[in-house]
């Protein structure tokens, strides 16, 4: 199985990026994982040209291609976002709208979860990423919603802390069961 986790956070030593780290080392033990740094590739936004509704694929020639194939041959998609003015960063949303056309059936049933953190009102974040699971028709399950603001703030969330062994181990167990 190959665990995928999305980080759309520009920060690569912040608090959603810790949280990541800790869930795929969890996950490392049994699975093969993986971590993308959007922000480290060129990802353009969606044209509105239609081409994935026409021709079934996105026509922008740049790093999306190549998630596109790691996200189709992965079991369990993770993504993860800062809170930047109520809602999921710009990169994420960018990375969301440009996978439209895999909304058709080939992210189907993958297992999938997010990682939000921010200092508070971090439902319109969770919404957009749940939504976005929806839409992929993926096995949703609940995520991680951690606390903080400034760098390490996250280890003063003990909640979030402990999800990341829950959030493991639902992965594992539904993995199991649905001998994906």
């Amino acid at each position: 199985m190959k665990v995928i986790g999305i980080i759309g956070s520009p920060r690569k030593d912040g608090n959603t990026t810790y949280l990541m780290k800790r869930v795929l080392e969890v996950l490392d033990n049994n699975f093969e994982t993986e971590m993308i740094f959007l922000k480290e590739l060129d990802i353009n936004p969606c044209e509105g040209c239609h081409s994935c509704v026409n021709k079934g694929n996105c026509i922008i020639e740049d790093d999306m291609q190549l998630i596109f194939e790691k996200l189709k041959k992965s079991s369990v998609i993770l993504l993860s976002s800062p809170v930047y003015m109520g809602g999921t960063t710009s990169r994420l949303r960018i990375f969301m709208e440009r996978t439209w056309h895999l909304r058709k059936g080939q992210l189907k049933n993958k297992i999938a979860s997010y990682i939000v953190v921010g200092r508070r009102d971090l439902g319109v974040a969770v919404n957009e990423i749940e939504e976005y699971f929806s839409r992929i028709k993926a096995l949703k399950l609940s995520g991680i919603i951690g606390y903080g603001f400034e760098k390490n703030d996250i280890n003063k969330d003990h909640e979030s802390l402990n999800n990341v062994a829950r959030l493991s181990n639902q992965i594992l167990n539904l993995y199991k069961t649905k001998n994906l």
